[in-house]
């Protein structure tokens, strides 16, 4: 599974692309890069402000912006 696929789905379903959703979340767009290729860990702010664009109630974070185990990159590899 591709990493944050449920959020790629979202961006989908919300007809927006990754830079515009970082964009409107205030983000920039290569924080929203290495959070999605899972360099750095999303923090509350970014997932809160995302979840504003997305419409994703905070009970569903879990699903979003959370990988499982086997899937979180080791540093120095790739998932």
């Amino acid at each position: 599974m591709r990493l944050f696929y449920n959020l790629r789905v979202r961006f989908a379903e919300c007809e927006r692309g990754q830079n515009e959703v970082a964009r409107l979340a205030g983000i920039a767009p290569s924080t929203m890069t290495n959070r999605m290729t899972g360099r750095q860990p999303f923090n509350a702010w970014e997932m809160d402000a995302i979840a504003g664009v997305l419409d994703i109630p905070r009970e569903e974070y879990g699903k979003y912006f959370f990988m499982p185990r086997n899937l979180v990159p080791k540093p120095g590899g790739k998932a």
